[in-house]
């Protein structure tokens, strides 16, 4: 067996071991489709079955009322060669919702039951030379779900054709055993049906992984090319989390699996744009919420240096695609057991997750925790992975009684109302605890109503509207001034995942998770929890976390609605320590960050109402985190915020109110992975956004392109995401995406 260490790009080392061979060819593409029995149509996979439609206004707003429950049949084509001497073909996919079954050639060669969860079959009993016939059949009908879940083919599908010799799938281990300044060892196992195989080799002067440097090497085993980074990491009970001897504080963001107008099919540029726009917000961390992501998506992780809570279930039923009749210790351990074999060797990985908020096992709830279960679904990841610590993300208050249900966990994650804190007590020894949930604020895009929330309940339910000066919450959460409050005072946290980094499909608290009764026409159908909306913009929440997250770049943002008469609120976000607000000209004076040290967190307990926010002690805190004036005068045309630090100017921002809109006006973001995201907006003559335009604004493209989704960012609206050629605004703004399908230059036409 060869070794062979050699310098690579950005300074990385490859290292070959053996030379069997595997080729891979992407299955990714044109596929027949039939849903429920009706006739096929071309589509094209990754594929989500219900994304286009049509909303249903009486349909479950908790499921994105979108059509995902059914069944249906994908066919294709495609050429192989039949292996020799011992050599085999498989298929790979990436994720089927739900419960798929695979034929080859009319043969059934495999499936899988859990939706979010990829799984292989070997073909080569089925596969002939030349042409061959591929089935997949998939089904919602037996699965639940709080959210959206889409349907169909969503990710990725692949053929292996390996020769003889070749790696097990799901056998490579890549460990760091060894990791100094100087040097690294790294031991490689793998299976082959002769055995267990293992290697060690050194690479000196390993770049360490990190967020500020995620340096990825490479080996190849097999013929098959296989990425790994140098790091180390720990949670601990009284300092956090640590990487590299560094503690590092978590400041992450749940995600669920969706990419808004795309749904549930997965795409790579969208999953990188949306973790650039989280990057900019100070993210360091995700919190897969609550299931196997797509493999590519930690893929960009192990790349753009963030850290990954891989979550595997949300509860232990049908919402994975469990059935009532299937033993759930055996159907819960497998699929944990795939999820380490397939996500063991990204470095973005530091904790794996084995549920979240599932409530004590009884009488009416034969799906719940034991002690017994927690151990054994513990004890079956570290069996696959010794290297990580293996969690869980809680809520229920019954745990409270039984404080040894957890005693198997390394860390244990906590969702809302500083519960966390008390977790960490649990003795005999502190327990290494992180916020898995935090904050759970709620707001629109870009409605303001005349003005501030009076307290987190005020809600504009008259238009199914939260407002964007971020003052509500949910009843089990809090705005994010008070979880920043809490974390900078406790440093044996290691830190916490806001609910959510973006909108998503589904959930539309507080329409109608809080305010119950509504009609199901006035019920939203999407969240308002993201600090970014479902098409991408970041809403003002995004600014503040920015300002307390984002320690690279300067931050100055101001929240105020300029529009219509009376006396008007402004808030400035920013990371200088102070900001003078002038409004057309005049100074509103200068305001500074409050030390805000006594402030008391008992008001989590408290959320008390009152006639204006202004004298609501719950919002206290919030001169901490950012800067409040309430004396805006009526009719104001321009307020511009200048932020200091140190007495130094960093940085000014400016609103203006709109004048008439004159034009619709289209910006490119740059291309990420052919996918082109143009942001449409309805303007006035200085090219200020007018912010209660909502006209409907057609879309034609010139050039190698084709619209494949539009969004606006309304959780309300019910405009199918896949009518491309025109789509409703939002707030003023709307999105198109455009796949490209070719060289040249594309361009995007908006009227």
């Amino acid at each position: 067996m060869k070794i062979l260490l050699m310098a690579a790009v950005a300074l990385a080392s490859f290292a070959v071991i053996a030379a069997s061979g595997e080729r891979v060819t992407s299955l990714d593409g044109e596929w027949q489709f039939a849903r429920d029995g009706g006739a096929y149509t071309k589509v094209t996979v990754p594929h989500d079955w219900a994304i286009a439609g049509p909303f249903k206004k009486d349909g479950s707003s908790a499921t994105g009322k979108l059509p995902w429950k059914g069944a249906g049949i994908y066919r294709r084509t495609f050429t192989a060669s039949v292996p020799k001497d011992g050599g085999a073909e498989r298929l790979e996919f990436d994720g089927v919702m739900a419960r798929p079954e695979v034929f080859v050639n009319g043969i059934k060669v495999g499936g899988w039951d859990y939706g979010y969860m990829g799984f292989s079959c070997d073909i080569s009993g089925a596969v002939r030379d030349g042409e061959n016939e591929l089935e997949v059949r998939a089904s919602t009908l037996e699965h639940g779900s709080r959210w959206y879940p889409g349907g169909g083919i969503y990710r990725s599908v692949r053929l292996v054709e390996c020769a003889c010799g070749y790696t097990l799938p799901g056998t490579v281990l890549i460990t760091t055993p060894d990791v100094t300044r100087d040097a690294a060892t790294v031991h490689v196992e793998w299976r082959t049906a002769d055995g267990r195989h293992e290697k060690s080799f050194v690479v000196s002067n390993p770049v360490l992984w990190s967020p500020e440097t995620p340096q990825l090497y490479e080996v190849e085993v097999n013929g098959r090319t296989y990425r790994y980074g140098v790091r180390t990491c720990r949670f601990t009970a009284d300092d956090g989390f640590h990487l590299n001897g560094r503690r590092y504080q978590l400041k992450g963001a749940n995600l669920h699996a969706d990419l808004g107008p795309l749904g549930m099919a997965f795409h790579k540029g969208a999953a990188r744009r949306q973790l650039e726009i989280l990057k900019d917000m100070g993210v360091n961390a995700i919190r897969t919420a609550h299931n196997p992501p797509d493999p590519q998506f930690l893929d960009l992780c192990d790349e753009m240096g963030f850290f990954v809570w891989d979550e595997c279930f949300d509860k232990w039923n049908d919402t994975a695609s469990r059935r009532a009749d299937e033993n759930l210790e055996e159907y819960v351990t497998r699929n944990l057991r795939a999820l380490v074999r397939r996500d063991r060797n990204h470095p973005s990985v530091i904790c794996w997750s084995i549920s979240n908020e599932i409530a004590p096992a009884g009488d009416k709830n034969l799906d719940g925790q034991t002690r017994a279960r927690v151990a054994a679904f513990a004890a079956a990841v570290r069996a696959l992975d010794p290297t990580r610590p293996v969690g869980s993300g809680n809520c229920h208050p019954e745990w409270f009684r039984d404080r040894t249900v957890f005693d198997a966990l390394d860390v244990t994650g906590w969702n809302y109302s500083h519960s966390y804190a008390e977790v960490h007590g649990w003795g005999p020894q502190p327990r290494a605890v992180v916020v898995t949930e935090s904050a759970a604020a709620v707001s629109s895009s870009g409605w303001y109503g005349d003005f501030p929330p009076a307290n987190k309940y005020d809600f504009a339910t008259n238009v199914t509207e939260v407002s964007s000066f971020d003052n509500n919450a949910v009843p089990y959460g809090d705005i994010p001034d008070i979880e920043f409050e809490r974390i900078a005072r406790d440093g044996f946290c290691a830190g916490e995942f806001v609910w959510t980094g973006f909108d998503y499909l589904g959930e539309p608290s507080p329409y109608d998770y809080v305010i119950k009764g509504l009609e199901p026409a006035r019920q939203s159908r999407s969240s308002y929890f993201g600090c970014v909306d479902l098409a991408g913009f970041p809403k003002n929440r995004f600014w503040l976390y920015r300002s307390h997250w984002n320690k690279k770049d300067h931050t100055v943002h101001i929240v105020a609605n300029l529009g219509g008469g009376g006396s008007r609120a402004a808030w400035v976000y920013t990371d200088g320590e102070e900001a003078e607000l002038f409004a057309d000209g005049r100074s509103l004076g200068r305001r500074r960050k409050a030390a805000a040290d006594d402030y008391s967190l008992d008001f989590m307990r408290v959320w008390p109402r009152r006639e204006t926010c202004e004298e609501n002690p719950y919002y206290a805190i919030c001169d901490k985190y950012r800067l409040r004036w309430f004396d805006v005068p009526a009719g104001t045309k321009e307020l511009v915020a200048v932020s200091y630090k140190g007495g130094r100017e960093i940085g000014r921002a400016v609103k203006r109110a709109a004048g008439r809109p004159v034009r619709i006006e289209s910006k490119l973001e740059r291309e990420r992975d052919g996918l082109l995201f143009f942001n449409i907006a309805r303007v006035d003559a200085s090219g200020t956004v007018v912010e209660d335009a909502s006209e409907i604004v057609s879309f034609s493209v010139k050039g190698p392109g084709r619209i494949i989704a539009v969004g606006n960012g309304d959780a309300r609206g019910y405009a199918s995401f896949k009518a491309t050629d025109s789509h409703p605004l939002y707030c003023g703004r709307a999105l198109v995406i455009v796949r490209r399908e070719g060289a040249g230059e594309i361009s995007l036409t908006s009227e």
